[in-house]
């Protein structure tokens, strides 16, 4: 064993964070730069060297202000504007068989925008770098985990070839596969949605005009997020049974089908980027914590992203999760404890369970497989189009949370203590 291992396994951390994704690496920042002693787990280094010329990625986020706020606050905002990002100021959303619509505008909400589409890529560069200028987190790339145990106040993993590490709390924030939520046996409520999402970036012919325009069709919502003067991130959602067609597609035919799917809203699409496409499955864990443990993210819950929530609801948990923990540190209790725990888990499971059903009540609604559905939209879009106030307070439900929000949530913390690399 050398050095390096030697320190991982001798020294009882204070939290150990596995996966270092968007939602992972933010915990580690959140609470490393407080001081705490924590050690994070994760398959691969990110690379944070950065290009203007780099091509749009597939994955992209639409971040609401909480979002953003912990975002600042972890001290990962200025990487992020400092290499790419696009804010959108309207969202337009109308269904192709009333041909309703509903409008919502920054402007309307006296706010400078409705939030921020970035690159997947782009926010993990922004947090990895502010990690490798912590002094108190420790990085331990592509580990092999072999087992879990949960005793005597401790969590305890065995990792191969480095044997085992101990902390007060482990943190799983290892995606919806979670190896850590199976280790400890924690249950999985799934539903199949039959859908699948295809993401990738396209230019068109018309400017986005900062919008976002969502289009519900008959085999689904379809969506372009600005992303640019021309260029959109799409979100186009289809029966499971379609992935394989839309991924087949040469570009050009990809491209008149998008230009279809999004009633030539932008005029065609003038170029495709790179294309993924991924089955859609609501997932929600059974409980988020057990003593020494706690999920966050995607290993707790997934749900339909036609609103983008998903990563938004992720970096609520870490700031609910890195609040939960200092205030028990402050009041000098093990934030390992369940008792301590269950607050962060009471705190966050029903906001998520309530943003699951609410998306997929939204998807339901707007299914083209009932006259009765078609006759309400086309009662109810107009009217909630012309309601400002109730308007307003919907988009603000989605740009700002609907439970109380942590602290890293709600506005710019001044003089945060971070602990930096000399």
């Amino acid at each position: 064993m050398n050095t390096m291992e030697q320190h991982v396994t001798d020294t009882v951390w204070d939290v150990v964070v596995v996966g270092g994704g968007m939602v992972g690496a933010t915990v580690a920042l959140g609470l490393g730069q407080q001081g705490m002693k924590v050690l994070l787990l994760e398959r691969q280094a990110v690379d944070t060297t950065w290009s203007d010329h780099k091509p749009y990625q597939v994955r992209v986020s639409a971040l609401t202000r909480a979002s953003e706020n912990v975002l600042r606050n972890v001290g990962a905002w200025e990487g992020i504007t400092s290499r790419r990002y696009h804010a959108f100021t309207a969202m337009h959303v109308w269904d192709d068989l009333s041909s309703e619509k509903i409008h919502f505008s920054a402007q309307e909400m006296g706010e400078p925008n409705l939030g921020y589409t970035v690159e997947n890529e782009v926010i993990q560069a922004a947090l990895w770098e502010q990690v490798k200028a912590c002094d108190t987190i420790h990085l331990v790339l592509n580990p092999t985990i072999k087992s879990l145990r949960l005793e005597e106040g401790k969590a305890r993993l065995e990792l191969e070839g480095m044997g085992e590490i101990q902390t007060e709390l482990l943190v799983g924030a290892d995606g919806a596969l979670s190896q850590i939520r199976q280790l400890a046996y924690i249950g999985l409520d799934t539903h199949d949605y039959e859908q699948c999402a295809v993401v990738g970036c396209v230019k068109t012919e018309l400017p986005t005009e900062d919008t976002c325009w969502q289009r519900y069709t008959q085999d689904g919502p379809f969506a372009y997020l600005s992303m640019g003067e021309h260029l959109s991130s799409i979100a186009w959602y289809l029966p499971a049974e379609k992935m394989q067609w839309a991924l087949n597609l040469s570009d050009q035919n990809f491209a008149r089908e998008v230009s279809k799917a999004s009633d030539y809203r932008l005029g065609t699409v003038v170029e495709v980027g790179e294309r993924a496409a991924f089955p859609l499955i609501r997932r929600h864990a059974e409980h988020y914590v057990k003593s020494n443990l706690a999920l966050v993210g995607d290993a707790a819950h997934t749900i339909h992203p036609q609103a983008g929530q998903g990563v938004n609801l992720g970096l609520l948990d870490a700031a609910a999760l890195i609040e939960t923990v200092l205030a028990a540190k402050l009041a000098g209790k093990r934030w390992g404890r369940y008792s301590v725990l269950r607050k962060y888990e009471r705190w966050r499971r029903g906001d998520n369970a309530i943003v699951q059903r609410s998306m997929e009540a939204f998807d339901w609604l707007f299914k083209q497989d009932s006259n009765l559905k078609t006759t309400f939209r086309k009662g109810f879009l107009p009217l909630a189009n012309r309601l400002i106030p109730i308007k307003n307070w919907l988009m603000a439900q989605t740009l700002n949370g609907r439970e109380a929000l942590p602290k890293l949530a709600t506005s710019n913390i001044p003089n945060v203590k971070r602990n930096r690399k000399h």
